[in-house]
């Protein structure tokens, strides 16, 4: 298990090679006006996946509230090339949203959330998600400005808060951004970085 660590996220982005310090200063201009935030997920598992996930959005930034533990083996080490904000308590990412630039999305089922697709999504939103089990936390929920729901149609109440946010940040990319260029395409992988060569086999 992994605990993100700015110090050392530092340390690693002052090592980069010019290769690697390239793809960062690429990746970073193409970054897109939107941040995701997760209050305490239920598992360390789903902090992982969703660096991933946010990071293949073109995440502006991604906030940790509460727990900053994740598990490696979901984020492929790319949480070591994302913008990536610690706040140790609710009450600190209360004070610190006013001032953050971003209009606030709660994703949550809620009688007040609006269906993710007739949802108007603001030009630079804050994704709120938080833990599976028991959804955000009300304080959390009445400093959002909105409320959204992915719209189910089976048994299932839920989903994984991931697979929410995926859903969420593909709405919003394909909606805001349609013209965005998608990244190249070797074989059955995106190939992030065309510069080194890398041909991945048919089997990766």
């Amino acid at each position: 298990m992994a605990r993100f660590d700015p110090k050392r996220q530092a340390e690693f982005l002052e090592r980069l090679n010019p290769r690697r310090a390239e793809i960062k200063r690429d990746l970073d201009a193409r970054r897109l006006p939107f941040g995701v935030a997760i209050d305490n997920p239920d598992k360390e598992t789903n902090i992982g996946n969703l660096l991933r996930t946010a990071h293949a959005f073109l995440c502006g930034e991604i906030v940790l509230i509460g727990s900053r533990r994740y598990q490696g083996a979901g984020s492929h080490g790319i949480e070591r090339f994302e913008r990536i904000r610690h706040l140790p308590t609710r009450q600190e990412f209360l004070d610190w949203l006013p001032d953050s630039g971003y209009e606030t999305v709660a994703v949550e089922i809620h009688p007040e959330a609006e269906r993710l697709d007739r949802f108007v999504f603001p030009e630079r939103p804050l994704f709120l998600l938080g833990s599976e089990h028991y959804g955000l936390n009300e304080s959390l929920l009445s400093a959002a400005k909105h409320k959204v729901a992915v719209p189910q149609f089976g048994l299932v109440p839920c989903l994984n808060v991931n697979i929410a946010c995926s859903i969420v940040l593909y709405a919003f990319v394909t909606s805001r951004h349609p013209d965005l260029e998608t990244t190249v395409v070797r074989g059955r992988k995106y190939l992030v970085d065309e510069k080194s060569g890398r041909q991945p086999s048919i089997d990766e």
